[in-house]
């Protein structure tokens, strides 16, 4: 496992209502970008530059929580990541007993940052959709972590340049991730049914 710092926080240029977490290895260079809400965007903020609130918000209530049953924060593991989707478990230790909790990775890292728990990702899938600089000062960022807005405006963009390797490769991805979704619609029919 390799553990993880939270780098930074950028609001995208295409919707200021949506944000990216950078989260880097803490003894590499290789970075991540999650993206998250407002909400967590301005929660994981709070906790890094130190700021208390005059009422506790959503994280720091369910720090106090924790806190409050003798559970202790352990670590956060980033396990997986589906459809562009980072998904993630909080460890917590209360008395001897060991307990994992399924969480999504904003509201893992906005915890951990109160609690003082580390982040960890596995060496494999960081190796997998870590961002990498390129030559001329670029970011290559994997194609299973961007999202379809992002991947459509690369499809423009390599189709204009010609480069219809680039493009074929992330229509594919785009129509892959429409077929998911068109599925779990459907299943979402079948189950109200």
């Amino acid at each position: 496992m390799v553990e993880l710092v939270v780098s930074d926080i950028l609001c995208k240029a295409s919707d200021d209502r949506a944000y990216v977490m950078i989260l880097k290895e803490r003894d590499g260079c290789r970075k991540i970008m999650v993206a998250i809400g407002y909400a967590e965007a301005q929660a994981v903020a709070l906790a890094i530059k130190g700021v208390n609130t005059k009422r506790p918000l959503t994280h720091d209530l369910f720090k106090s929580i924790a806190d409050s049953f003798g559970a202790n924060m352990q670590c956060v593991t980033i396990s997986k990541i589906d459809d562009g989707t980072f998904y993630s478990n909080m460890l917590f230790r209360q008395g001897e007993e060991l307990r994992e909790v399924d969480a999504r990775t904003s509201d893992a890292v906005a915890i951990a940052q109160r609690m003082g728990a580390p982040i960890y990702i596995d060496e494999e899938l960081l190796e997998r959709v870590s961002i990498r600089d390129v030559k001329g000062g670029a970011i290559s960022i994997p194609i299973m972590v961007a999202d379809i807005e992002t991947l459509r405006s690369v499809l423009d963009r390599a189709v204009k340049e010609e480069n219809y390797e680039l493009a074929m490769k992330i229509k594919e991805e785009i129509d892959a991730r429409l077929a998911v979704g068109e599925q779990n619609k459907e299943q979402d029919k079948n189950d109200e049914i």
